[in-house]
């Protein structure tokens, strides 16, 4: 659909001239700086401030346009009377720009009604428009409140900056932002159906605020269906991490193996892990018939850190681990119990490594033997401790929460602005499809004609901080 006119695009040239030939005059009138690479600078940040205002100018323009043009048609005149013109001033990645709008009041009813922020689906005294609040959602995924308010600021007019940049927005109203917009769920795709299935669980212990100075264990499942080797690196294939710290990790994990795979199809199940209880237990909950065969393997980090402790002689080392791998277990207790009378003031440490292994003899022989990795330690590592336990903080529960389920999303590699931005008009939790979102409305059609009766013959005139006076003809069409 056609929906800027010509004379609208010529007088987005005269602004585009008129800005560019400013800057060109005023760096050539300017004195010349010693390090002359200023003067470059100079020209970049001039040009993005007017290319900024040239943005705004025409953001305005358009609103205004679109306001006046439903203020004139005749869906309006049937329904409702003018009421007041009122001025909204939001920000934008163009900076802060100041609209009128116009309010109207229903001839039938007791309710007042303005189009342009309903048809924009800009929320009541929303100050930072949509876009800029996914961005926060977005960067929330993977940074810190305060490193995500620094880059915001930074898109906001202070891409060319030498000195303090201007703070539009704080690390509170980031907090805020993250906690108080819903975002959809992700559609999940469905996936062949491999013979084995790898699960890899483990926790991490963040610290809380309100809950009692006490720690949350928060665990997480990666589940994933094979690897590929490429340059000596492993990719773990349809790779897909859930975390929580309630009850819910269980039940999320089911219904995403159920939906995507044909369970009845998996022949093999690896559960790998560093041996704790609750990691052990899945392979009750993942039985799922009688022809799965469910296995648990202890992850080989924890298996050589036992060892470790054990002894840090490397000649011993490799014989506890050959005593191990070999099935030789009187051997290994042998070797245990010689360096406990060695050393008895490591009696504790030595003695409590070696029932580990003793407990997890066969959990250590499943990796062995069916030549398995487990990644967990830096899978746990990049999903939970980057962001939750590397910095010193303390998180409410309902910030943990908001904060696991956007990082997630942005590990699971979902379109997280996308997520948002189809939730944005809803308090209830939508699915976001790719299919959802449709811009075809924008295409240019051949066939599109002029409602005539929307034509204003009057123009409105602005005066511009250039010194230049131009005509804004309405030509936007509802």
């Amino acid at each position: 659909m056609e929906i800027i006119s010509q004379n609208y695009e010529k007088i987005l040239e005269n602004l585009i001239i008129n800005n560019f030939s400013d800057i060109l005059k005023n760096n050539l009138n300017r004195n010349i700086n010693e390090n002359k690479v200023f003067n470059y600078i100079a020209i970049l940040d001039t040009l993005d401030e007017s290319l900024c205002k040239i943005a705004k100018e025409s953001l305005i323009n358009i609103i205004e346009s679109l306001d006046r043009g439903y203020k004139n048609s005749i869906e309006r005149k049937h329904s409702y009377h003018i009421k007041s013109h009122n001025k909204r001033t939001i920000m934008t990645i163009f900076g802060e720009i100041t609209y009128r709008k116009t309010i109207y009041s229903h001839k039938h009813f007791n309710k007042f009604y303005c189009f342009i922020d309903d048809y924009l689906g800009l929320k009541k005294y929303d100050y930072f428009d949509p876009y800029i609040k996914s961005m926060v959602i977005k960067y929330a995924s993977d940074n810190p409140y305060s490193k995500v308010a620094k880059i915001i600021n930074d898109i906001i007019f202070n891409r060319i900056k030498l000195d303090e940049p201007f703070q539009y927005i704080s690390k509170q109203t980031v907090r805020n932002i993250v906690l108080n917009e819903p975002i959809s769920e992700p559609e999940i795709n469905q996936l062949e159906t491999p013979n084995d299935l790898y699960i890899m669980a483990d926790e991490k212990f963040v610290s809380t605020q309100n809950n009692n100075n006490s720690d949350v264990m928060v665990k997480e499942i990666v589940v994933f269906d094979g690897k590929t080797i490429k340059n000596n690196r492993s990719t773990l294939n349809n790779k897909y991490s859930f975390a929580s710290f309630n009850n819910s990790l269980l039940n999320k994990t089911l219904d995403y193996l159920y939906y995507v795979y044909d369970m009845d199809k998996i022949k093999n199940i690896f559960i790998m892990g560093d041996g704790a209880n609750w990691i052990k237990n899945l392979k009750h909950y993942f039985k799922i018939n009688n022809q799965t065969n469910v296995m648990f393997c202890l992850d080989k980090f924890h298996f050589k850190q036992a060892i470790h402790h054990i002894t840090t002689d490397n000649l011993l080392e490799k014989y506890l681990t050959d005593y191990v791998l070999h099935n030789m277990k009187n051997e290994f207790i042998n070797v245990c119990d010689s360096l406990i009378a060695s050393y008895p003031h490591r009696e504790e440490t030595i003695q409590a490594k070696k029932d580990y292994i003793l407990n997890n003899w066969q959990h250590i022989n499943n990796l062995y033997n069916n030549n398995l990795k487990c990644p967990m330690e830096s899978q746990i590592s990049h999903t939970l401790a980057d962001l939750l336990t590397s910095r010193p903080k303390a998180y409410s529960l309902k910030t943990l929460e908001k904060i696991l389920k956007l990082r997630l999303l942005y590990k699971n590699k979902h379109n997280i602005k996308m997520l948002y931005l189809n939730n944005y008009n809803n308090k209830n939790i939508k699915t976001y499809k790719n299919d959802n979102i449709s811009f075809k409305i924008f295409e240019k059609q051949n066939n599109y004609k002029f409602d005539e009766s929307l034509l204003k013959d009057n123009y409105q005139y602005i005066k511009k901080d250039y010194s230049c006076t131009v005509k804004i003809p309405f030509d936007w069409l509802y």
